[in-house]
């Protein structure tokens, strides 16, 4: 699979989750239920957690091939719109650092 037709899976992921966060708002609204707010420590890939590839190899302590070696092995990221962006969650459960 290319790279190209795993950046369209990813946006269309995103674009479902958001949906998804809408139709439970209805739910909620029709229901008469209070909304619940996300947590953005409960998802590792929430724009809150992304950061862009270079300043992951910064942070890590390690080249941006190796932050892309990474994100395509171990999935600590994604490609978005021709950026690479990787979830500071999963950077820091991979390097076994969480003071990154």
């Amino acid at each position: 699979m290319t790279d190209d037709a795993i950046s369209q899976i990813d946006q269309l992921i995103e674009a479902a989750r958001r949906h998804l966060d809408g139709l439970v708002a209805l739910r909620a609204d029709m229901a008469g239920e209070p909304m619940q707010e996300r947590d953005a420590s409960d998802d590792d890939f929430a724009s809150e957690n992304l950061i862009d590839a270079g300043t992951a190899a910064q942070r890590a302590g390690v080249s941006k091939p190796t932050i892309r070696r990474w994100v395509k092995d171990h999935s600590i990221g994604f490609k978005r719109g021709g950026r690479l962006l990787v979830s500071v969650p999963r950077l820091h459960r991979h390097t076994g650092d969480s003071s990154l």
